[in-house]
């Protein structure tokens, strides 16, 4: 039978999703894990629904094989992968299923410190790259339209205490563009570029610009969506998840409160 299964990982460890030689990766991970349970990626149609790259994190990204039902349980797929990587959730899906063709959205978060921005600018910014444009200037590789036209749902920037959150849902992505949306937004939040120069940005027939992405590991894929699947929860591979993430966001947040401590000490030294 077809199984689909969304799985999350920490991407600080990985050289992005996509299998690579001798390089440590999301994938070259679910492989071994593979091997390990007899299941062939070919023979099974292995099919991924995202690509990732090196430092990337995902909560809901989505994979799918031909598996054996005594083998589809996420739990036993976990027993078999490392700690950075945790399967969750998985359903029953047709034969012909595949998670990147069929997906009908994406959702990425993007967060970033809140530092010396215009965040009320940030978002008049947000709403002028929603809706369908030509995202060239956007992507590490530029090619001409429509291979870049992509259609943004909602582009949206929250803010908390110190951080900047920028949700983005669309109908796909492409190399590097929520991480170059996420420096553009930024520009303009600092008031190194302005909304007129974002704009021009989005008509990459008359003006080209390349920009650097921000970095990859404030990123995160965040959710794939599709039309009619029901997802079963593992509530044990699920419950295994959250400690996970509970006992990293102690350490990081420890050693980020340590670093403020050290740099407010720095500043009160004359």
């Amino acid at each position: 039978m077809r199984v689909a299964y969304k799985f999350g990982y920490f991407g600080e460890k990985f050289f992005g999703s996509q299998y690579q030689p001798n390089l440590r990766t999301v994938e070259g991970e679910l492989f071994k894990a593979f091997e390990e349970l007899g299941l062939d990626p070919g023979i099974s149609r292995y099919r991924c629904s995202s690509r990732t790259d090196a430092g990337v994190h995902a909560l809901g990204n989505v994979f799918a094989v031909d598996i054996d039902s005594r083998k589809c349980f996420p739990r036993i797929l976990n027993s078999k992968l490392p700690e950075d990587i945790t399967v969750w959730a998985w359903a029953k899906v047709d034969d012909e299923f595949d998670p990147r063709r069929d997906a009908i959205a994406r959702v990425y978060s993007y967060v970033m410190m809140k530092s010396g921005v215009d965040v009320s600018v940030m978002r008049k910014a947000a709403s002028l790259i929603e809706g369908t444009h030509d995202f060239s200037n956007f992507t590490k590789k530029f090619a001409e339209s429509p291979s870049n036209i992509r259609t943004l749902k909602s582009v949206d920037v929250r803010i908390d205490d110190r951080f900047i959150t920028i949700e983005i849902e669309g109908n796909a992505f492409t190399w590097n563009m929520v991480r170059n949306i996420a420096t553009a937004l930024e520009l303009v939040g600092k008031g190194v570029r302005d909304l007129t120069w974002l704009e021009s940005m989005l008509d990459p027939e008359k003006y080209f610009e390349r920009m650097e992405p921000s970095p990859p590991y404030g990123l995160i894929l965040k959710d794939v969506k599709y039309a009619d699947i029901n997802w079963e929860i593992d509530e044990y591979a699920w419950n295994m998840f959250k400690g996970k993430l509970e006992s990293r966001e102690s350490y990081h947040g420890t050693l980020y409160k340590a670093f403020s401590i050290m740099k407010d000490t720095l500043s009160e030294i004359p």
